[in-house]
């Protein structure tokens, strides 16, 4: 087989990742951009385009299909939409129709995103489009995420007038987040939150998993004494569970929010077990 040099396989893969009238077709019959909640298919996935920083490819808690995520920012903010109670579906990288960017682009007087390599108008998108209940009714909000130093640039203020009056067209709220919003120990815990530990552990018998966070839920009051390391070590032992179990059911009960703790203040191993709160429990934990 002919070898391929450095120089060559980047420019193999820069036009795979290039996109023309044909790959735009693909796409579409592959069902990009098509389907709601586990059966949505973003436009864009972390292969397709080369990363600003670091992309994240994770399965989500709320919403259980795999995201994708072409930024640490975009990351951020998934953590926060997932978090968030009245957020029911989360899009990624939804797609805008071409013909309506097109027109909107030129009656701005504005230059439509173009490949440079086909010269093809591309499909410009959306980093979320979100369904949230409000006040009992389901609606939808754009969310756009960018660095606040892209905000400075010219090119990018355009395109995001772009995509802002085509969602103004559909009477769909836009909003632009950068870093600035997020405040880093309440992102940091959500992430913290995330790790579950036995999320992808099989369970000795159905129910396993369950069983012990109902005990581990109704011990926390009564061992309020403890800070969450010693719990979780005495959990461990009374319960004769692996190291780390306990902690893991800790986290899947905030997640779960049958127990709440605030979250803007750092979640570490000194934390007092009084700050944790029992909440009505989620479907299989009953209260005792």
């Amino acid at each position: 087989m002919e070898e391929t040099s450095f120089v060559e396989a980047s420019i193999l893969a820069y036009r795979r990742r290039s996109f023309d009238e044909k790959k735009i077709a693909r796409f579409q019959k592959e069902g990009r951009g098509q389907g709601r909640a586990e059966s949505y298919k973003p436009w864009l996935t972390i292969y397709d385009v080369p990363s600003k920083g670091r992309s994240h490819r994770v399965f989500g808690y709320k919403i259980q299909r795999i995201h994708h995520l072409l930024s640490d920012i975009e990351w951020r903010l998934f953590l926060h939409l997932e978090w968030c109670d009245d957020v029911t579906d989360i899009r990624e990288q939804f797609p805008l129709h071409r013909s309506r960017t097109c027109r909107i682009a030129k009656s701005l007087g504005l230059h439509h995103p173009t490949d440079t390599t086909s010269k093809t108008p591309l499909v410009m998108t959306t980093d979320f489009l979100v369904d949230v209940l409000r006040d009992g009714k389901l609606c939808q909000e754009a969310c756009c995420v960018k660095p606040s130093t892209e905000l400075e640039k010219k090119r990018v203020l355009e395109k995001l007038e772009i995509e802002r009056c085509y969602w103004k067209e559909k009477g769909i709220p836009f909003f632009i987040f950068t870093e600035k919003i997020f405040f880093p120990v309440l992102t940091e815990n959500l992430q913290w939150l995330r790790t579950l530990a036995f999320a992808h552990q099989s369970e000795p018998w159905t129910g396993f998993h369950q069983e012990h966070a109902n005990v581990v839920r109704l011990a926390i009051p009564k061992l309020g004494h403890l800070m969450l390391k010693d719990f979780c070590a005495q959990l461990d032992q009374e319960l004769a569970l692996e190291p780390g179990s306990t902690l893991a059911l800790v986290r899947y009960l905030l997640m779960s929010k049958a127990v709440t703790v605030d979250l803007t203040v750092p979640l570490n191993d000194r934390r007092p077990m009084t700050d944790f709160v029992l909440q009505n429990p989620i479907a299989g934990i009953e209260v005792g």
